[in-house]
């Protein structure tokens, strides 16, 4: 049942010829230039972070599914960078490191439900654009939130995640919003089961006596036959309602703006709406992979199952990007407006392994969507330079004419700088959850990018667990540990890494002492 053009809908088509005749008219001809302020307007910022969407999965990138049309067509107007990692596997420290431009060795967001060091509490994308900009953010999901909690003396206009909740209303984040990472850990421990009954709400003991479920609509249990999707215990939403939501606050915000919307989809459980059920019951399969010395019990047949819902979820997420870019486009918010649409981390079908919290970096994990568009871009560019998630705060920060503050990690992004493909450099990811906030690195996996390569080191596993490297550009479902045989490289690499963990530990022994 696909939803129908809804009144706000028909509102925006009434409205786009005003707001399109407000736009500013020096906006950009071509896509490689800045944009330069001579009205009293700047670009608005939209940053759309669709959670746990690998680009291994997207039609865009060559997936054998068509999982992503209406991203395909909005590529048509954008910059696509094709080899765009992830600095962790999960949400936490790779979506610190989108908000403030740095690794997490940096941010030290390293376990779940992480914090960010406080110097970051001054020093994010929203505290960089809070005197150019009307800054608002939301997101379902509860670790990102613990930085926009973090964050929201920089922000004029935070929405707590109930705003799109449909019931098991987050309390925490009203009742205690600076010590919020404790308080919601405590909270979803009240609400106890997180296991959603197929087609209805769960309304737990403590939501009873909050009394602050609203009421579901009944046709949601029929457009969503395997259960109204959620984030944790009794936290339930519909992402049809998330874009209706979006499409009103983009329309009423006021110039210039930078707005920062995290949603859940297509995060696990993958429960698309009933038109994308068995749209992809195709009989394809995936080569079966070794199993990992970290690797989970998962069987073949049930990563294959689930790697198709995953499939299928996407697909429903990309039809609701689709109908949001449309309207988008239909009220004139394109004309002045630098669009950013992007994820914080992927998702693992191989090797034993389900999901994402696991200690490996694969590709699937750590490579991620990044597509830019820039106001009245009417051309595609694509980029093949290897980039990563905190290249994208200095960009935006040059586009929209602010300074790049010292300290920053990421570089500005090829297409937004003087050259169009940048010189290759070392990209890093890290996963670390094990160590503490605070000390040296002693156990974690760190993935090194350069040229076609990736080295894949575990630290503080044992001797048990080897090295790996692959030759991503050739081999992108890494089948080959090329580590024994192309030693030099191996070495060469190695070599890189163990100084950068050095580095980064002894930078860690000095701050800390110093504290």
């Amino acid at each position: 049942m696909k939803p129908k053009l809804s009144r706000r809908e028909f509102i925006y088509l009434i409205s786009a010829a005003a707001l399109a005749s407000a736009a500013p008219t020096n906006i950009l001809s071509l896509p490689e230039s800045q944009f330069e302020s001579g009205s009293n307007e700047g670009p608005n910022v939209l940053i759309l972070l669709f959670d746990t969407l690998s680009a291994r999965h997207m039609s865009l990138h060559g997936y054998q599914r068509q999982t992503t049309p209406n991203i395909d067509k909005f590529a048509n107007r954008a910059f696509v960078y094709h080899n765009h990692f992830a600095s962790g596997n999960f949400t936490s420290p790779s979506t610190a490191s989108t908000l403030t431009g740095v690794y997490p060795w940096t941010h030290r967001a390293l376990n779940l439900s992480g914090t960010v060091s406080e110097q970051f509490i001054e020093k994010n994308l929203f505290s960089f654009f809070a005197e150019s900009h009307f800054t608002t953010a939301y997101t379902h999901n509860p670790f990102a939130s613990i930085f926009l909690n973090q964050f929201r003396d920089h922000i004029d206009e935070l929405f707590p995640m109930d705003t799109l909740g449909l019931g098991g209303n987050v309390y925490a984040e009203g009742l205690f919003p600076s010590d919020f990472p404790t308080a919601f850990w405590s909270e979803i421990t009240l609400r106890g089961t997180d296991q959603p009954i197929p087609g209805s709400l769960l309304a737990s003991i403590f939501e009873k006596l909050m009394q602050k479920i609203r009421p579901v609509r009944p046709d949601y249990r029929e457009m969503y036959p395997e259960g109204i999707p959620f984030t944790y215990k009794g936290i339930y939403f519909v992402l049809e309602e998330a874009i209706d939501w979006i499409l009103d606050q983009l329309i009423t915000l006021p110039q210039s703006f930078l707005a920062y919307y995290h949603l859940w989809p297509p995060h696990l459980p993958y429960t698309p709406r009933a038109d994308f059920i068995n749209k992809f019951n195709d009989g394809k399969y995936w080569p079966e992979k070794p199993l990992h010395a970290l690797t989970g019990d998962t069987s073949g047949l049930e990563l294959h199952e689930q790697r198709q819902k995953y499939d299928e979820y996407i697909a429903f997420v990309d039809s609701e990007i689709g109908r949001l870019l449309d309207n988008m486009e239909r009220a004139g918010i394109l004309d002045n407006t630098m669009v950013i649409l992007t994820s914080d981390h992927g998702e693992l079908f191989e090797r034993g392994m389900l999901g994402h919290l696991n200690s490996t970096l694969y590709q699937n994990l750590i490579h991620i969507p990044l597509l830019i568009s820039i106001p009245n871009q009417q051309i595609r560019k694509d980029i093949y330079s290897k980039t990563s998630c905190i290249d994208l705060l200095p960009t935006i920060l040059q586009f929209t004419g602010n300074k790049i503050p010292h300290g920053i990690e990421g570089q500005v992004l090829p297409g937004f700088n003087s050259n169009e493909e940048q010189i290759d450099r070392s990209i890093f990811a890290m996963e670390s959850k094990l160590n503490s906030k605070m000390g040296s690195l002693k156990k974690l996996t760190l993935a090194m990018m350069k040229d076609q390569y990736k080295l894949i080191h575990y630290r503080g596993y044992g001797e048990e667990i080897g090295e790996e490297l692959y030759d991503i550009k050739n081999d992108p479902e890494e089948l080959n540990n090329l580590y024994s045989t192309k030693k030099f490289i191996a070495e060469d690499m190695m070599y890189e890494l163990t100084r950068k963990i050095k580095s980064v530990n002894s930078q860690e022994q000095i701050s800390h002492s110093n504290s």
